[in-house]
């Protein structure tokens, strides 16, 4: 069953191309509009920059870039409707205590998994208290230690369960969309083994074992029954995992798949092809600051150190370089959202001069010398930002990691890290979870932060206080350099406009929500 249209209660919140013969078998279909015919919704054929099932078909063991692929197939806690805010999926109400330390859930026990069982307090908690499996990736935050510890989960009832939280965890709700708040039912529950073939969820599609082949093509079909599945224009969806990203330019211009997740630098090829094109913006790639109470070094704890870095960055050249089609920000929060700043943009632009300036300012007029570590992902943004910050007397030694062990521990080490992804759909998850969670391993504190932070968090339903709070908040990380916003990365996407209408995203996110996804009329 499928909550998209109809969701209850109010929310506060990829190696190589693939064959010729794994893209054939689609082509683009008549255009109604010149013709009459009716809109195809046969099958709608996507192609992907991963194997969004690689891994099996446990959903908890993902990330969020493989919601597109399960959130047909399970049911969740909580899901993301069309404006990307937060709401209740299997739960139908739920509630914290005074000091946000438990969150007590009632549940919609009308879903039900293929073997005929009804959800069930009993069930939720067996997938939740699966959470220190180190297999299921989506659970890390929850296990003990993690950034959102669940320390205990109890049955209240049939139909109610508490989470019980190792501190404060105000919006937590924002935690239990896809995949982390997928419910498995009993058998996959049970031996999480038996989802490396099969599924077991409670959403109206399921895989089509003999028309899929792993790692080529996923099928997935509507269930015999299931009456959410009308939800879902299309008879069916095939995803295709097309590695290579201009095998997946070429498989939309050629009509051998309807939609495709393409990347910035090849828009401009789609455009000159005709074919269907939009963008999605929301997620902002940053520098991150780890030591921002001078632990490392003294100047760490000076945020005109961090401006003076932000400053020193050419970001228009640097993201034509490095990420061509993206757009150059200083501003932490995105273009779309409420809380963006354009002035931040003029305010932090690409001048070296105010940087040595604002350097000699905080006692540094010869600079500093520091070390980051990078992986092979951060290698290239890295080097590209090692003259500007030479340029101003800040010496950057790079150092490449040996493991992932040693990439997660420098945020103990080293004074900054990154580029960090980050979108704002969960703005207090992103302060309390990130700023002052995970990259505040010294304990700093930032008032303004958290006075933003939770004026949002009081504003809710007060659109005008929730935007004055945001740019408040946005205002305070950037000039308090925290984050030191590089450039908004878009998630474009490649479409059949004589099958597909354009496709809408939920907030800011990269995909879209697969019941959403409209035949062209």
């Amino acid at each position: 069953m499928s909550r998209l249209i109809t969701a209850r209660g109010a929310a506060v919140i990829a190696a190589v191309a693939v064959s010729a013969l794994a893209l054939a078998g689609c082509s683009g279909a008549g255009d109604p509009s010149q013709t009459g015919s009716a809109p195809d919704t046969s099958k709608l054929v996507i192609g992907l920059d991963s194997d969004q099932a690689a891994l099996g078909y446990d959903p908890v063991r993902y990330g969020s870039g493989q919601r597109f692929f399960f959130e047909g197939i399970y049911d969740s806690l909580f899901l993301l409707d069309e404006d990307g805010q937060v709401v209740p999926d299997l739960v139908t109400s739920f509630e914290y205590n005074e000091d946000n330390t438990q969150l007590t859930l009632d549940l919609d026990t009308s879903a039900t998994f293929d073997d005929g069982t009804a959800l069930s307090a009993e069930l939720v908690k067996e997938n939740l208290d699966a959470r220190g499996n180190p297999d299921l990736s989506a659970y890390n935050g929850f296990a003990s230690g993690g950034q959102n510890e669940i320390s205990d989960v109890t049955v209240v009832d049939d139909d109610t369960v508490t989470l019980t939280f190792a501190g404060s965890q105000p919006g937590f709700e924002a935690n239990l969309v896809l995949p982390a708040g997928a419910i498995v039912g009993p058998t996959g529950a049970a031996d999480r083994s038996t989802l490396d073939t099969t599924p077991d969820g409670s959403g109206p599609l399921t895989v089509d074992e003999e028309a899929t082949v792993k790692g080529n093509s996923y099928l997935l079909v509507k269930k015999e029954g299931s009456d959410a599945a009308a939800d879902y224009p299309f008879d069916s969806y095939e995803f295709r995992p097309v590695l290579d990203p201009q095998a997946r330019v070429n498989a939309v211009i050629s009509g051998e798949v309807d939609l495709a997740y393409i990347t910035a630098d090849t828009q401009a090829q789609v455009e000159s092809a005709g074919v269907g094109l939009v963008a999605n913006g929301g997620t902002v790639q940053n520098i991150v600051a780890f030591d921002k109470t001078g632990a490392l070094g003294e100047q760490w704890a000076d945020p005109r150190v961090y401006q003076a870095l932000s400053m020193a960055i050419d970001r228009e050249a640097f993201v034509e370089a490095i990420h061509p089609g993206e757009l150059p920000t200083a501003n932490a929060l995105p273009a779309d959202n409420p809380g963006y700043l354009p002035e931040l943009d003029e305010e932090y632009t690409y001048d070296p001069d105010a940087a040595k300036d604002l350097l000699a300012e905080a006692g540094y007029p010869d600079g500093f010398d520091f070390t980051f570590t990078i992986s092979s992902a951060s290698q290239r943004d890295l080097e590209a930002l090692q003259p500007y910050w030479e340029a101003i007397g800040v010496n950057m030694t790079l150092k490449n990691a040996a493991s992932t062990e040693e990439i997660f521990a420098v945020v103990q080490t080293e004074p900054l890290g990154g580029p960090l992804p980050l979108t704002w759909t969960n703005p207090l998850g992103n302060v309390f979870g990130v700023l002052f969670g995970f990259a505040n391993f010294h304990g700093a504190d930032n008032p303004e932060i958290k006075a933003a932070a939770d004026a949002y968090g009081a504003a809710t339903g007060d659109e005008a206080a929730q935007t004055a709070a945001l740019k408040d908040l946005n205002r305070a990380i950037v000039d308090s350099g925290w984050l030191i916003p590089l450039y908004e990365q878009l998630a474009p996407w490649a479409y059949n406009a004589k099958k597909v209408a354009e496709p809408t995203f939920p907030g800011a996110e990269a995909f879209p929500i697969l019941a959403t996804i409209q035949p062209a009329s």
